[in-house]
């Protein structure tokens, strides 16, 4: 299979340089880029990782251009924390991803989303080889299946628990306090929700289309902030930022603060880190969070290593199955 995949995640680089390459992707590779056409790019941007899936007939050379698109916009060494899987390796690569056995949450069901929303947003701007759609398909079913077969899965560490669990340990009376959401994205209505069944009441959304936010916010009896609130963020002791800008949108103005614990679960960071200084404020990103599920989640290794057997069989006879076709459809041709 003539597929292959550049990527950067919180596994193999420190969130400084993850942002630069997503920043890069979104600017360099986007669905209207020449270069993302040639090669067939499904770009994936998480708050964890960012991915560069291409096809070509020189995997080689796709690989080096692709480097150097990248090299033109990061000003700074990033090439020894990237990696890049061929072939079978690429297969088995988003087959683990999408089955969140790569995930720093293991087996959250999000990641499955946002494989599938790359991989839709790229067929509605041009076409893929059919070596591109069999990988996407197949990975994704994999993925679900793969899931499904995981007993800690049905009661796993997520994000949005670690939250409050973090939230609980360092604010008093956390079921009295305002809470802000900065951003009507997936993981903040996630863990909207989560909250809200543990007994937050005062819970409000700042966004930059509050209209689109208006059905759910009246079900969730959330307060409706639009973007030119957002400087009251300073005014909630907790505050949950989960918004696709690409630049910080909350930075330090003022030493009032009310607000003790900030989340920021972007990618590029939305807030800036020099808040972490703040002596009153503790500010936490998904590199750090990351690493307080990674020490909860050892303890189901073997489990995990069956899974990735499980995934590896699966991979190969899905590429045992695509290469068959294509001989035929070469036979056929010949």
């Amino acid at each position: 299979m003539r597929i292959g995949v550049l990527g950067i995640s919180f596994k193999s680089a420190e969130i400084g340089i993850r942002e630069c390459v997503s920043k890069a992707c979104q600017m360099q590779l986007s669905k209207m880029s020449q270069i993302a056409e040639q090669y067939a790019c499904v770009v994936l941007t998480t708050c964890n990782r960012t991915e560069v899936y291409f096809s070509g007939d020189d995997l080689a050379l796709a690989h080096s251009d692709l480097l150097n698109v990248l090299r033109e916009a990061i000003p700074t060494a990033f090439e020894h924390k990237l990696y890049s899987y061929f072939g079978l390796d690429c297969f088995l690569h988003l087959a683990q991803v999408a089955s969140g056995l790569d995930s720093a949450i293991l087996a959250e069901s999000e990641i499955q989303r946002q494989v599938k929303v790359a991989y839709e947003q790229t067929v509605a701007h041009y076409p893929l080889p059919s070596s591109m759609h069999y990988l996407f398909q197949k990975s994704l079913k994999v993925g679900k299946e793969i899931r499904s077969n995981l007993s800690f899965s049905q009661n796993q560490v997520t994000i949005a628990k670690i939250l409050f669990e973090i939230s609980q340990h360092l604010l008093k009376d956390l079921l009295e306090i305002p809470l802000l959401f900065i951003g009507n994205s997936e993981i903040n209505r996630r863990i909207m929700a989560y909250f809200k069944r543990k007994g937050m009441q005062q819970m409000a959304l700042c966004t930059r289309s509050p209209h689109l936010a208006q059905a759910m916010a009246e079900k969730e009896g959330l307060s409706l902030l639009s973007w030119d609130q957002l400087t009251s963020w300073k005014d909630y002791p907790l505050v949950i930022s989960g918004s696709n800008a690409p630049h910080y949108i909350v930075s330090s103005q003022t030493d009032a603060y009310s607000t003790q614990l900030i989340f920021d679960l972007s990618m590029p960071r939305n807030v800036d880190p020099s808040l972490s200084h703040h002596p009153k404020l503790t500010l936490l990103n998904m590199e750090q969070l990351s690493a307080i599920t990674d020490a909860r989640q050892r303890k189901n290794a073997i489990e995990i290593q069956n899974a990735k057997d499980m995934l590896e069989e699966s991979v190969q006879r899905y590429v045992h199955s695509f290469h068959q076709k294509e001989s035929r459809v070469f036979v056929c041709a010949g």
